[in-house]
């Protein structure tokens, strides 16, 4: 089901968080108008506002709180990518150039700070001290798992722990943020908000897992980055381990895996293994990893009413698993 389907039952408001979002660019200075319209323009899904106004659906709400806090959590997220094309040197995302292609990187670390702190005046427009503390939290997260991911060893024998780590620290903490700050905007009670709580990290961890599957077999001009771009900054994902566990004694492909920076036959190395995943068992295995995950996060909802809304997310779920980009 396309994802614009999914999202129909909240498609006027999420008119009204686009809105929200664009006015940010609303600046005195042309330069950085122009600059944080690039940003938005190159926008995804708005996967994280779309649960943050799914969840509190089911209960009564105030689009005049719901509306910043669900742009908060995109902001938030936009954020986070920006800096991370500058950690990462990368030149593209979603098909257009990064920032740090266009600006240098002094420029593109304010232009993100920047971002974190509109999304941090969004949240707080929200009036709910439960809701800051999450977005504080979910912040603390995100850097916390970067510093790690930054600062930690190349001990490929605890990568499988490391990467659920790094997941739980970024992509399913803010799906968790998204459907946790709804559901308490919405006033519903505790066990309702903490089955939310459950589906997000659920879904963002899935989410994630298929992002990596992608990265081996996805289509460049759907992905809008080149095939194999995590192994080649050197981050070691879900299909990759499953090859290491596969191939405990290979020392070659512990060396490719291990060495970050460039040596005579790096590049070729990294293709032929990129090759080897894409045509191995571990993509299959990761797969069915991925939809645990999805089937976790479709019982997390049976506490909730049934109704469009609680269907709206249950095909979400589904989405995560058969999308291509």
């Amino acid at each position: 089901m396309p994802v614009a389907s999914i999202f129909s039952t909240v498609q006027e408001d999420l008119e009204k968080v686009e809105a929200k979002l664009q006015s940010i660019a609303d600046v005195e200075y042309p330069v950085l108008s122009a600059l944080l319209r690039h940003i938005l323009n190159t926008g995804g899904k708005r996967l994280r506002p779309a649960l943050a106004l799914l969840s509190a659906k089911f209960h009564c709400y105030d689009l005049e709180t719901l509306i910043p806090l669900a742009s908060a959590l995109e902001l938030l997220h936009t954020a986070t990518l920006v800096h991370d094309d500058i950690i990462d040197n990368a030149t593209t995302r979603r098909g257009a150039s990064t920032l740090n292609t266009i600006v240098d990187g002094r420029s593109t670390i304010l232009i993100g700070d920047y971002l974190f702190a509109r999304s941090a005046a969004f949240a707080a427009e929200s009036d709910n001290l439960r809701v800051m503390k999450i977005f504080a939290r979910t912040l603390t997260k995100i850097c916390d798992g970067e510093l790690r991911n930054m600062l930690g060893s190349d001990d490929l024998d605890h990568t499988r722990r490391e990467y659920y780590r790094k997941i739980e620290s970024k992509t399913a903490a803010l799906f968790v943020a998204a459907v946790e700050s709804g559901s308490v905007l919405s006033n519903a009670p505790e066990n309702e908000i903490q089955a939310l709580v459950s589906y997000g990290h659920s879904v963002g961890t899935a989410f994630q897992i298929v992002d990596d599957i992608l990265d081996f077999v996805g289509d460049e001009r759907k992905m809008g980055k080149p095939v194999g771009s995590d192994l080649r900054q050197g981050t070691v994902t879900l299909p990759a381990i499953y090859l290491l566990e596969s191939r405990p004694n290979d020392v070659e492909l512990r060396r490719l895996m291990r060495h970050h920076g460039d040596f005579p036959d790096r590049e070729e190395g990294i293709k032929r293994l990129i090759e080897t995943i894409a045509n191995s068992s571990a993509i299959a295995s990761a797969r069915n990893e991925a939809l645990d995950f999805v089937q976790q996060a479709k019982k997390a909802l049976f506490v909730l009413p049934d109704n469009k809304y609680r269907r709206a997310l249950a095909d979400l779920a589904d989405y995560v698993i058969e999308r291509s980009s």
